[in-house]
């Protein structure tokens, strides 16, 4: 306080103190009992007031062997060759990624190259949905679709509730898993016949896919937005306007989606890793038609079109097949050849 001022300026704090909204500390944990405990104990004096409505602690930086960076040691590394290398939205994902609440953190260039793939992953998926119209709302989703973003409100609140305790890493980890292991693995491999509406289905429900992949794009980006700026920005501006996203809010989720179909979303998942572990067992193409019928639970009948258009298989029926010779994928998923 008195470095920047507070003897010689006391309105300007005065001034500070009362028009205030919220105010952040970020610091490391080696300073908690100097630097912080005489700036909230010096504050309080002064005003009667909390000085800071939020105190975010960090750890330190260490090198790749997990060693506290020092001149003298010679193993200290700047920031400017990795962003040369990688991007600043690669670095940005690594700090994110790596450095949990109050804890040490390392350099990682694997965490790096994941984060510019991350980048890659994130611009190939703009540009697929790019290829169809922007659908603002419709009446009626598609099950496919009310469950993929059923798991997107799960998304949602779980990144929200991160960002308000100021958890990065918490964040960018919930929203890499959804891109990555679920939208990209899973959904957009399912939704791609109905979207191009290579397989017959009606104009109803290929709309809903263009809503739900337009809808999933903006959420993911406006999430991502605080971690992964520029990319974020980038194609918001190409996709949904000249004004940055930097200007909106993070997301709400939407009630109206409903739960009834995340957990029946989990099961798709495994449905699909089983078939394709099984296709590679066999030396097969994901590709390549399947010519067999799969069993699957009850509830997974409603995607029966979706699963025969995916895995190209023959038919899809409910329940354990009563035939003797039949494959077991998983306890509840079975295939049966002629």
């Amino acid at each position: 306080l008195y470095a920047t001022g507070r003897t010689k300026y006391p309105y300007i704090f005065d001034l500070y103190i009362k028009n205030r909204v919220k105010t952040l500390r970020p610091q490391g944990y080696e300073i908690i009992r100097t630097w912080l405990y005489y700036t909230i104990l010096r504050l309080y004096l002064l005003y009667k007031k909390p000085a800071f409505d939020i105190v975010r602690i960090n750890g330190m930086g260490l090198d790749e062997k997990g060693e506290a960076m020092h001149k003298s040691k010679g193993n200290v590394l700047y920031t400017e060759p990795f962003i040369e290398k990688y991007g600043a939205d690669a670095i940005r994902y690594w700090a994110a990624a790596t450095a949990k609440l109050g804890s040490d953190y390392r350099v990682s260039e694997q965490l790096m190259r994941t984060g510019i793939l991350f980048v890659v992953k994130l611009l190939n998926i703009a540009r697929f949905i790019s290829m169809f119209p922007i659908i603002e709302h419709i009446d009626e989703l598609y099950p496919l679709d009310l469950a993929i973003l059923s798991k997107l409100n799960e998304v949602i609140k779980e990144v929200r509730k991160s960002y308000e305790r100021t958890d990065f890493y918490t964040a960018i980890h919930t929203l890499y898993h959804f891109v990555w292991n679920i939208l990209a693995d899973h959904y957009l491999e399912m939704v791609k016949a109905r979207a191009y509406n290579f397989s017959g289905y009606t104009e109803k429900e290929q709309k809903s896919a263009w809503y739900t992949l337009h809808t999933l794009l903006k959420q993911i980006l406006l999430m991502l937005a605080p971690i992964m700026p520029f990319v974020t920005d980038y194609i918001w501006r190409k996709l949904y306007g000249t004004k940055s996203i930097h200007i909106e809010l993070i997301p709400q989720p939407v009630e109206t989606y409903g739960t009834r179909y995340v957990e029946v979303l989990n099961k798709i998942i495994e449905l699909n890793s089983a078939i394709w572990r099984y296709k590679k067992q066999k030396g097969m193409k994901l590709s390549e038609p399947l010519d067999s019928i799969v069993y699957v639970p009850e509830e997974l009948l409603i995607f029966a079109k979706d699963i025969k258009t995916l895995h190209k298989v023959r038919n899809v029926k409910s329940g354990k097949p009563s035939l003797e010779a039949y494959i077991e994928l998983t306890p509840s998923i079975y295939l049966v050849h002629d």
